[in-house]
C-alpha cells in the first residue's frame, strides 16, 4: 500500500508540473499585453523606451522558459503577484474566495450523495421493475435540465413568488446566517450531477449483485442485507468513486455558472471576473489551484478506492488479480 501511495503521488506531482506547464502557456497566449493589463490606460501614453523599461522590470521580454521557471519558483514561496484590478496581493485576493467555493462544492457534493445513493442501489437490485423505471425517468430528467435555466427558475419561483430564499451574496452570521444563500446554489450544481451518480451506481449495482460470487454467498444461506453492505456496495462503491474524483473538474467549471448567477463570491467567479478583465496573475493563480484541488481530490480518492479493492494495488505492482 505505501509503495501505491508513492508511485499515485508521484504520478500527481508530473500531472501537476505538466499541467502548470500548460496554464501559463495558455495564459500568455491569451489576447492582450499583461503589462498593459496591469497599467491601464496610461501604458497606451507611455514612450516606447518607456514601455520596454517597464516589460524588462516584469521579466516578459526574457524567453518562456526563463519566465516560466520565475514564475514557478515565486508560486511555490507563496508569491503569485499583483492584481491588476485591485492593486493587492493575488494570496489575499484568492484566499478570500477559497471558502466560498468549498462550502459551495461541500455541500453540493453532500446534495448529490443523498439524492444519488438510495435511488442508485434500490435501481440496480430491482433492475426492471417500476421503480427502476421511475429512478431513471428522473435520472435522465436531471441530467438534461440546463443549470443556468434551473437557477432563474428557482429565482423566480423561491425568490420572486414566494420571498422565501435571498437571490445574491452570501451572507453573514456563519453558516447558519449562510444557509438561506446556499440552498439554492448548492442544489442547482448538485442537480446537474446528481443523474450521471445515479446511473452509475445503479449500473455497477446491476452488475456486482449477477457476479457468480454473489450467488454462492446467497446459496450459503448469508442475509441478503450482509451482502449487500459487505459485498456489493464496496464493489460498486470504486467506480462510484472515481467518478466523484473526475467529476469534480466539471463541478468547478459548473461554479462559475453558479457563483455568477448567484453573485456568489468564490473562485468560478473571481476566474470570469479576472479573464474578462485580463488579470492573468489571478487568472493563473485561479487555474492552478484548481487544477491542484482536483488532482489531490483524485489521489485521494485512488488510495480509498485502493484500500476498498486490493485488486487496483496488485495491477499497479503488475501483478496478477
Amino acid at each position: 500500500m505505501v509503495l501505491f501511495a508513492l508511485k499515485r503521488l508521484w504520478e500527481a506531482c508530473l500531472v501537476l508540473f505538466i499541467g502548470s506547464i500548460c496554464c501559463f502557456l495558455f495564459i500568455r497566449m491569451l489576447p492582450g499585453d499583461p503589462a498593459a493589463a496591469i497599467y491601464g490606460g496610461q501604458y497606451q501614453k507611455l514612450s516606447d523606451a518607456e514601455r520596454m523599461r517597464i516589460s524588462e522590470n516584469l521579466g516578459l521580454n526574457e524567453p518562456l522558459p526563463a519566465q516560466y521557471i520565475n514564475w514557478l519558483t515565486n508560486a511555490v514561496q507563496g508569491e503569485w503577484g499583483i492584481s491588476s484590478s485591485t492593486g493587492e496581493d493575488v494570496s489575499e485576493v484568492i484566499g478570500r474566495t477559497i471558502q466560498p467555493t468549498f462550502l459551495l462544492l461541500f455541500s453540493s457534493q453532500l446534495l448529490i450523495f443523498l439524492f444519488s445513493v438510495l435511488p442508485g442501489i434500490v435501481s440496480g437490485l430491482r433492475r426492471g421493475s417500476i421503480m427502476d423505471h421511475m429512478v431513471t425517468v428522473c435520472s435522465f430528467m436531471f441530467m438534461s435540465i440546463p443549470s443556468f435555466w434551473l437557477a432563474m427558475i428557482l429565482m423566480l419561483f423561491f425568490s420572486v413568488y414566494l420571498g422565501l430564499l435571498p437571490t445574491a451574496g452570501m451572507g453573514t452570521g456563519g453558516f447558519v446566517g449562510q444557509l438561506p444563500y446556499l440552498i439554492m446554489p448548492a442544489f442547482v450544481l448538485a442537480v446537474s450531477h446528481v443523474g450521471y451518480y445515479i446511473r452509475l451506481l445503479r449500473n455497477h449495482v446491476s452488475v456486482v449483485t449477477g457476479q457468480p460470487f454473489i450467488m454462492a454467498l446467497q446459496a450459503r444461506g448469508i442475509s441478503n442485507r450482509v451482502i449487500l453492505w459487505k459485498h456489493i456496495v464496496p464493489h460498486a462503491s470504486v467506480p462510484f468513486l472515481s467518478y466523484a474524483g473526475a467529476s469534480l473538474a466539471s463541478a468547478l467549471a459548473g461554479t462559475v455558472v453558479v457563483e455568477t448567477i448567484f453573485s456568489w463570491p468564490g473562485l468560478g467567479r473571481l476566474t470570469l471576473k479576472s479573464a474578462m478583465e485580463h488579470d492573468y496573475s489571478v487568472l493563473m493563480a485561479a487555474i492552478l489551484l484548481s487544477m491542484t484541488a482536483v488532482i489531490l481530490t483524485n489521489l485521494l480518492i485512488d488510495l480509498i478506492s485502493a484500500a476498498i479493492d486490493p485488486r487496483l494495488r496488485s495491477q499497479m505492482r503488475g501483478e496478477k488479480s
